[in-house]
């Protein structure tokens, strides 16, 4: 059969100029109120033109109102930069919690009368440091270290480790990198010296009021808060497991976490502490858990 399109397409065109007359009658009356002249031409132009201004009054709608959020795979910059925003915001307030819980803990434990020291800290870390590590351990290396720490002891004399339990890095301990550049905390005067046989593992530096410390090398903060001997301390993780510490500040400035430059000012010198009795800090410099005299490291001039 052979579909003859010339014909089919005029009995369309005529059908859709074909008139039809709407008449509108009274119901009771019957009477003639009102009559349209139609065709189904002009009723498909009126549906598309409907339909057409129906779209385009969406499409405004979505675009200038909120509803664009619920259609699935919308990307608003605006809305993404408000998400990065909300979850900057969620950090810093994670880090204000941890921050007051710290000094919660800090006054805690100076009303039970336990006060946290550079001792304890270091003893954290370890902990914090065998918990994390996922290599296990190996018998024949447990053996090993028991036997070089047994035979290390018995060299020690046992009156000098009865009278100062801290161990002492030698300089023929040290395993220091010479890229290392260490920064004087505080360009002030030595007022006393490093002296572990008096449990004195530090230098305390004399500066005028208000001047600032700097940190000593690069590395994250791991204490921040106040001390009923040392008053306002922070500590620092440095490189080849070295840590600073900061004693008898009058101000902190930087929380649990940060990570600091070196020469990057950290606090404000002060007078806090039991252990204080006028303004300098307490300088502290430690490597694998063991005190170093820190004028080995850094020049004072």
């Amino acid at each position: 059969m052979v579909w003859d399109w010339k014909k089919i397409k005029n009995k369309i065109k005529d059908h859709l100029r074909r008139s039809f007359l709407l008449t509108v009658r009274d119901e009771e009356t019957f009477e003639e109120t009102a009559s349209y002249k139609i065709s189904l031409k002009n009723i498909y132009i009126l549906l598309s033109g409907v339909v057409v201004a129906v779209g385009i009054l969406l499409f405004l709608l979505i675009i200038t109102t909120p509803l664009k959020r619920f259609i699935p795979g919308y990307g608003d910059v605006r809305s993404q930069s408000e998400f990065v925003k909300l979850q900057k915001q969620l950090v810093a307030l994670e880090e204000e919690v941890n921050a007051r819980n710290l000094y919660i803990e800090s006054f805690q434990r100076i009303l039970s009368g336990n006060p946290e020291t550079s001792q304890d800290v270091i003893k954290n870390i370890k902990i914090a440091q065998e918990q994390a590590d996922p290599v296990p351990k190996i018998k024949e290396d447990s053996l090993l270290r028991i036997e070089y720490e047994a035979a290390s002891k018995s060299k020690t004399n046992p009156k000098s480790s009865q009278r100062n339990p801290i161990s002492i890095q030698t300089s023929s301990d040290f395993s220091i990198n010479q890229n290392l550049d260490f920064f004087m905390p505080v360009r002030g005067t030595l007022a006393e010296g490093f002296k572990p046989e008096k449990n004195h593992y530090g230098i305390d530096l004399l500066a005028a009021k208000n001047t600032p410390v700097n940190a000593a090398l690069s590395g994250s903060v791991i204490q921040s808060d106040w001390t009923l001997e040392n008053g306002y301390t922070i500590a620092i993780q440095h490189e080849q497991n070295f840590l600073s510490f900061y004693k008898h500040n009058s101000v902190l400035l930087k929380k649990v976490g940060s990570y600091v430059k070196t020469g990057e000012v950290i606090a404000i010198i002060g007078n806090t502490g039991e252990l204080s009795d006028g303004p300098h800090i307490h300088f502290e410099l430690w490597q694998n858990g063991k005190p170093v005299n820190p004028l080995n490291f850094i020049r004072m001039n």
